[in-house]
């Protein structure tokens, strides 16, 4: 990497870094749900089996979209379904939906779903619209998916994603779970419509999330995931709450850092995608410090021969905001492998 390359790779993460101070607004960092019991949605036997724990199913949700707006390409249609999980906030309980249908509206169309970050407030929606309407372009439908406790299912008081990793395990894992589950339930929805190949494309944790639903769903015909943070230990040995993580543990607790029943759930490092890998397109930073190349790298010796794999000369951030070179790596990988016409 040049100088060059790092000087810009250190100001998108100093942006970032102010964006997430001005969207926490000065609330606590890791909210306290020790008092709310979650053992119901997430149960002791279904933590330790995979298979019980992303629960696959075919139900689709019933829902009606309504369109919103007329873009270059593509009329934007708006919705919502219940979500499979009811958890304790009311506000959580219902999945949102922003679905980008190129005109003209055909079935056998492929397919797209669009997750974000872990903190992305609804103020930075522009950007994966205009990735929406960019997938119109190259011939797809898109669909932003709201995932759990983000923008309009952030509870009352709290900031968009605040809720959705803490360093309680099972609190953790139930979001993981609810969002596998919601996002099931839209891409069931979309086949049921009719749609051509289906498939996911996740920033950050949304990459993750990406990942973890190519591994562990039957529904998926290919994935884009973009920095995804592909060891969980990379996230939590790094976190705010990492020391409070290692007072636990030195003091007898067993955590998301040693459970040695997460990686299995979390950590695409220790799954393997249940399609050709010539279908996923992972972009990497040689900058990331919550997806550094080590263990991308241990992940492709995992998953095998990855001729889709691309590592820039980024940090986290600037591997997706304005990459110009993975724009047109993403836009060959959709001629090739996804073939819309």
């Amino acid at each position: 990497m040049s100088a060059f390359d790092k000087f810009v790779t250190d100001v998108f993460d100093a942006i970032a870094r102010v964006a997430g101070q001005l969207t926490a607004g000065g609330a606590p960092e890791a909210p306290d749900v020790s008092r709310i019991d979650v053992t119901g949605l997430v149960p002791d036997e279904a933590i330790g089996d995979p298979r019980a724990f992303f629960r696959v199913s075919d139900a689709a949700p019933d829902m009606d979209l309504k369109l919103t707006r007329k873009l270059p390409l593509a009329d934007v249609l708006e919705g919502s379904f219940p979500s499979s999980m009811q958890t304790h906030f009311p506000e959580n309980n219902t999945v949102y939906v922003k679905h980008f249908r190129r005109r003209p509206a055909r079935r056998g169309r492929p397919a797209v779903v669009v997750l974000n970050g872990l903190h992305v407030d609804k103020a930075f929606d522009f950007y994966f619209e205009w990735w929406c309407l960019r997938f119109a372009a190259w011939g797809m439908d898109s669909a932003m998916v709201t995932l759990p406790y983000s923008q309009a299912r952030t509870p009352e008081g709290a900031f968009s994603g605040q809720y959705m990793i803490l360093s309680d395990t099972r609190w953790t894992l139930c979001t993981v779970r609810q969002s596998f589950e919601d996002v099931q339930q839209y891409v069931n929805r979309l086949k049921a419509d009719g749609a051509g190949p289906v498939g996911l494309f996740g920033v950050s944790y949304g990459g993750m999330l990406t990942g973890i639903y190519l591994c562990n769903a039957p529904s998926a015909d290919f994935g884009i995931l973009c920095m995804p943070p592909v060891d969980i230990q990379d996230i939590f040995s790094k976190w705010d709450f990492a020391d409070e993580l290692r007072a636990r543990e030195a003091a007898g607790e067993t955590t998301l850092l040693t459970d040695p029943r997460v990686p299995p759930l979390m950590s695409l490092c220790s799954m393997t995608p249940r399609i050709p890998n010539r279908k996923v397109f992972l972009a990497a930073g040689e900058f990331d410090h919550l997806a550094p190349p080590e263990t991308v790298e241990r992940t492709r010796r995992r998953w095998g021969a990855m001729p889709w794999l691309r590592m820039y000369p980024t940090g986290h951030i600037n591997t997706f905001a304005l990459n110009f070179r993975m724009i047109a790596d993403l836009r060959r990988f959709v001629k090739t492998e996804i073939k819309p016409r």
